[in-house]
């Protein structure tokens, strides 16, 4: 029952209402001037957070300037290094430190900046120190540094974290905007609320002291009747209308609550609210009622409420309290407002919108929308990161602007021949990026239709093909170097051959020997030894097994005997050769006949380009403690186009038919990869065609002490002649080989040489023979010589037989299974005749300390 207030109201309590009234309208002028308060803070909250993201971009724009500069140089080259690469960096350190003067308040935001400024850090250093490599040692230094992809690795790092930066910050302004949405319509809610209540309680005072002085039985009669209305209204109401006690009994439930929740008037008056409060929703009706009990007016609120078979229902509560005659607050009056399909209906716009801007900003290409005639409305975000554009800029037709000038004429032709047709457009051409690179594009745009099949929109996108275009290129420049390498070692391998087979061919004739035909194939065999070796080391070099035997090594003496060797191949080609070494040793660590190797290929290659009467210089040199080898000539020089590429594989210079200069093209390959893996570097210059070569090879020195102590010991002793002949076995199932082998050893000494031609031949002839020595071929039919060797091993009367493995296979591999099958040393064909010498001492050096 609701208490008769119609009774007259005593003068003074005219007076409390009209303070009242008063007192209500200052306190809703406060909470207006609080709310416009409250909206200015919101306003400067989110200029802040702009400028945030605007220092991110700010800082990712100059990282990719700073990248860009570099990528620049890397490619064109130049006297120095760029001033904008240093500036950019520079700039995106005071960037960096603006920033971090912006989210010093924000403590998630401020705790990612010391490790995106330690990205920073070894991005500079990584495109600066690539920038000083071209500076310093060329293009080719450079690129290597670049495949590494440091750099690279870093910006996508830096990017990511600056992402994420960015992202927290969208994340950050939607919620501040959201806030502020709220404290727009709170500001407004209470300043309409406030004029309305200052005016109804106005009009209500009024009212009052009319009614008082009027019938106090018709004031009673309207108050009877608008309260009659008033319950009218909330049982029509569409919205469900609940009232409460402050204990949470529901005291009311109107016919609109029955169709949104389902549980009728009688089954839930007085009843707890809790009934149809979610899980966990308690804490949130004490906070609501807490507020209720300050005398406040909750609007807006959003929240879940429980239908009695316990679907969760999404609703928006607009909670007023209700007060006694004595102004006391009883109970809450609540409007509920169903918004479960506005919910569900903007999380999938969300959802859409997300995924859509998601998939559109992420994937590699760049994606665009135009209309039916073409004129392009909406670009994806790789689109602007790669052009530096905005959509004022590229909207329409603006996209020419970063089209390559000699192909934009033809790009428009043929799209707007599509528009026309709405047939699909495919092209390919350059766009130029925001440092002004051009990059190749396979660009495509398809129709969009509707029902009725007429075109709505345009779908187009731009896929970059640069690396695939290099590649094709590089695959047919490596197809054509192969064609031509072909045609050449047909070439080359048949130079040899030929004064090799004419010289056997006068000895048939003759029957005599002919000393010049004689040296002539000897020297022509061994170009052939010589080619063949630098193939097998091209080999191992590209499938990563060359092994280096490091020993200290004399590099003075090693030149001056490279020099001797190659003395008479350089006399016989009408040149002469000057050596240029120091008078004390220069000690390297290192591989002495890798090291041989790479002299005596510069050797030969300053002598093939050089014509008769001229004049090849051999020097060696202590330059800032490291070993400098350098060969001059005066020949026929390096052109500018080829003298960067001079160390790749197969790299000559044009020739002529005749093939009176040149190789396989692969020397100069071997002689870069042997010194590198000796810790060294080798450059190769020349002023041009006709103006001769330099190759200079430097080395880094070994340790002088240990060095001097190998000295004194290698000259303790000299070589031992054999003074006995020794019985010896040849094994090799190539009969002529074996027989080759066979008269060559007999030349070597007084030795009693016999051969076979399988494993167990060999076998049965050892155990006969008993041979002080056997060379054995690995590669023989049925039993080879690995399990030969080990059953010779296996009996007791060969154990001291010294086993030479004799064969084609010398990789470090190959002598390891050599030495735990059991043999004392290996041989790679073709044996030199010094190797073979080097045995027969070996064994009269075992002969004397056996004795």
């Amino acid at each position: 029952m609701v208490k008769d207030t119609s009774k007259s109201m005593p003068p003074d309590h005219w007076m409390i209402g009209a303070g009242a009234l008063i007192a209500l309208l200052a306190l809703g002028i406060a909470l207006s001037l609080h709310s416009t308060h409250r909206l200015s803070e919101d306003a400067d909250v989110l200029a802040h957070t702009h400028v945030v993201m605007d220092a991110l971009a700010e800082l990712r724009g100059r990282l990719r300037e700073a990248e860009a500069a570099q990528r620049t140089y890397l490619i064109l080259g130049g006297p120095e290094i760029p001033p904008e690469l240093q500036d950019n960096l520079s700039a995106s350190a005071d960037q960096l430190a603006v920033l971090g003067g912006l989210v010093k308040d924000n403590p998630s935001q401020f705790k990612r900046l010391p490790t995106l400024e330690t990205h920073i850090n070894e991005f500079a250093d990584a495109v600066t120190h690539a920038a000083v490599v071209r500076h310093d040692e060329g293009f080719d230094a450079a690129r290597e540094i670049v495949r590494r992809g440091k750099a690279r690795r870093m910006m996508a790092t830096i990017s990511d974290e600056i992402r994420q930066m960015d992202n927290a910050e969208r994340s950050l302004l939607t919620r501040r905007l959201n806030e502020r949405n709220g404290s727009y319509v709170r500001a407004l809610l209470v300043g309409a609320l406030s004029g309305l209540a200052g005016i109804v309680g106005l009009i209500a005072f009024i009212y009052t002291q009319r009614r008082d002085l009027t019938n106090r039985l018709a004031a009673a009669a309207e108050i009877a009747e608008q309260r009659e209305l008033m319950a009218t209204i909330v049982e029509s109401s569409n919205d469900p209308i609940i009232s409460k006690s402050l204990d949470g009994t529901i005291q009311s439930w109107n016919a609109a609550a029955r169709r949104l929740l389902g549980y009728q008037a009688k089954e839930i008056i007085g009843q707890s609210i809790s009934l149809i409060l979610p899980e966990g929703g308690q804490a949130e009706e004490a906070a609501l009622i807490e507020r209720l009990r300050r005398g406040e007016r909750i609007t807006q609120c959003e929240t879940t409420r429980i239908h009695k078979d316990g679907k969760a229902i999404d609703v928006v509560l607009t909670i007023s309290p209700i007060h006694n005659a004595a102004k006391e607050i009883v109970g809450a009056s609540t409007i509920v407002r169903d918004v479960s399909e506005r919910k569900a209906a903007e999380q999938a716009i969300r959802e859409s919108e997300e995924r859509f801007r998601t998939l559109a900003d992420n994937m590699s290409q760049f994606a665009w929308m135009a209309d039916p005639q073409g004129w392009v409305f909406w670009y994806n975000q790789r689109w602007y990161e790669y052009t530096g554009t905005t959509l004022e800029e590229m909207q329409g037709w603006g996209w020419r602007k970063v089209h390559h000038p000699d192909h934009v004429d033809r790009v428009v032709e043929r799209l707007q021949w599509s528009w026309g047709t709405g047939e699909v457009w495919e092209d390919v051409f350059p766009l130029r990026s925001k440092s002004g690179e051009y990059r190749w594009f396979l660009s495509r745009a398809l129709p969009i239709r509707d029902s009725q099949g007429n075109v709505t929109r345009w779908l187009g996108t731009n896929t970059d093909v640069t690396e695939q275009r290099e590649t094709e290129q590089a695959l047919k420049d490596a197809d054509r170097r192969k064609d031509e390498f072909l045609a050449m070692l047909a070439h080359e391998l048949r130079n040899p051959l030929a004064p090799i087979r004419n010289g056997l061919e006068l000895l048939a004739r003759d029957q005599t020997y002919d000393a010049a035909a004689i040296t002539l194939m000897q020297q022509q065999a061994a170009q052939l030894v010589r080619l063949v070796e630098d193939l097998l080391d091209v080999s191992r070099f590209m499938r990563g097994t060359v092994e280096l035997r490091l020993a200290p090594l004399d590099l003075v003496e090693l030149a001056m005997q490279r020099a001797e060797s190659a003395r008479e191949m350089i006399r016989d080609r009408g040149q002469t050769l000057t050596l240029h070494v120091p008078e004390e040793p220069m000690w390297l660590t290192a591989d002495a006949v890798r090291i041989g190797q790479v002299i005596d290929n510069l050797l030969n290659n300053a002598s093939k380009y050089s014509d008769e009467g001229g004049a090849i210089e051999l020097s060696v040199a202590n330059r800032d403690e490291r070993a400098v080898i350098e060969v001059r000539d005066d020949g026929m020089g390096i052109d500018v186009e080829l003298l960067p590429r001079i160390f790749d594989l197969f790299t000559q210079s044009a020739q002529a038919l005749d093939r009176s200069q040149g190789g396989l093209g692969i020397g100069l390959t071997v002689v870069q990869q042997l010194v590198e893996l000796h810790g060294g570097r080798v450059r190769a210059t020349s002023e041009g065609g006709g103006k001769g070569s330099i190759f200079t090879v430097d080395l880094p020195l070994a340790e002088q002490e240990a060095c001097e102590a190998v000295d004194g010991d290698s000259q303790e002793s000299d070589a031992i002649e054999p003074t006995v002949g020794f019985r010896v076995l040849v094994v090799d199932d190539n009969v002529s080989a074996a027989w080759m082998l066979t008269k060559l050893l007999e030349k070597l000494g007084p030795h009693q040489v016999e051969a076979v031609n399988d494993g167990p031949m060999a076998i049965e002839r050892t155990l006969a023979l008993k041979p002080d020595v056997v060379f054995l071929d690995i590669g023989l039919p049925a039993m080879d010589g690995y399990q030969v060797a080990r059953d010779l091993r296996s009996r007791a009367e060969c154990r001291d037989t010294y086993l030479i493995a004799l064969t084609g296979y010398g990789q470090e591999e190959d002598r390891r299974r050599s030495r735990e099958a059991g043999f004392d040393h290996h041989l790679v064909k073709p044996a030199d005749i010094s190797e073979l010498e080097a045995v027969f001492e070996r064994l009269a050096a075992r002969t004397l300390n056996a004795e």
